[in-house]
């Protein structure tokens, strides 16, 4: 065989191989996935595991004190007993507590799994033309929720907001909303991350792309987030409900509770804003680091057993939470 020809043959050979990694970054702007050839499985059982771990020790009073310490009481001091003074504060105290109470909010049990979202929508983020559209989204949907919810608070005025705020009701209605989005986020990230790729495999192709396209991901994002704000059952939320009823005013319930949302993932959306601006700069430079389909899918795993076990499963049985009192970590 002469030179030409074997170098022919070899250039046919070539041609029906799989692409190495620098030629995929060459043809896809990014590199090869890392984790691709790793366990789903395994990553998403890390993360639910240390889920669990994270709610077994989380150590209620400590951060809700952290909250109120470093927000609330900066802002309108002591929040015990503040709707009972309406008359004399007025409306502009209701919104300085509405920012108080949602930031005090960021990082308690109540909403903590925001940041478990942060992973799937910066890489969603990161084929995008202009990095704030993803939290610009998360937070108008999650404002939404919010301002309907207001509403209906503010409707019901003082007397239909204090019966509906019992301990009770609140206790029952963050047992459902949590424990709900918990399953959902384990069972979004155990998909995200390729448990059931077979089985999504099966499905119509314009299903797939449905369901993978990085708008949907985010709409729903927004909607679990924004969800938080109807189970909340902090004491000083519980007071926020109070206040805002007091005039029995859906539009004051309604601007009010909108602008308690927004400062509730002010902090998260803020670092998805920066996740997200370096995630596209990578992008830009063919240099891929934002986070993978695995990763992003044990981040939710993580959330979602978080809400779970703490929300849920350690409310049915007391004594497989509170891991720090059992030990006598603290009380």
């Amino acid at each position: 065989m002469s030179v030409p020809a074997a170098r022919t043959l070899r250039s046919h050979v070539g041609a029906d191989r799989p692409q190495s990694a620098s030629a995929e970054v060459v043809t896809t702007g990014r590199a090869p996935d890392p984790t691709v050839k790793r366990n789903p499985v395994a990553w998403c059982a890390g993360g639910i595991a240390a889920g669990v771990v994270v709610a077994g020790f989380w150590n209620v009073r400590l951060i809700d004190g952290l909250g109120v310490a470093a927000f609330v009481i900066p802002l309108i001091g002591p929040f015990e007993g503040k709707a009972a003074h309406f008359a004399e504060a007025g409306y502009g105290i209701g919104f300085l507590f509405a920012v108080a109470a949602g930031l005090a909010a960021t990082v308690t049990a109540s909403s903590v799994a925001t940041f478990a979202t942060l992973p799937l929508l910066a890489s969603a983020d990161r084929r995008r033309t202009r990095a704030l559209y993803t939290p610009i989204i998360v937070v108008a949907i999650a404002a939404l929720i919010a301002a309907v919810y207001g509403a209906f608070i503010g409707r019901m005025g003082p007397s239909g907001a204090a019966a509906f705020n019992t301990g009770p009701i609140r206790s029952a209605q963050s047992f459902v909303m949590f424990s709900a989005a918990g399953i959902a986020l384990m069972l979004w990230g155990t998909g995200e991350a390729g448990v059931f790729a077979a089985l999504s495999a099966r499905n119509d192709p314009r299903t797939r792309a449905v369901f993978s396209h990085d708008g949907v991901k985010t709409i729903a994002a927004g909607i679990i987030v924004g969800s938080f704000t109807l189970g909340r059952p902090l004491a000083v939320f519980r007071e926020f409900l109070l206040y805002v009823a007091q005039p029995a005013s859906a539009a004051y319930g309604m601007a009010a509770m909108t602008l308690q949302s927004i400062a509730s993932i002010a902090i998260p959306m803020s670092l998805l804003a920066v996740l997200a601006s370096r995630a596209q700069s990578n992008a830009t430079s063919q240099t891929h680091t934002s986070p993978t389909p695995v990763m992003s899918g044990a981040a939710l795993c993580a959330g979602g057993a978080f809400l779970l076990f703490y929300w849920g499963i350690a409310r049915v049985w007391p004594a497989l939470g509170r891991w720090g009192v059992q030990l006598g970590l603290y009380s």
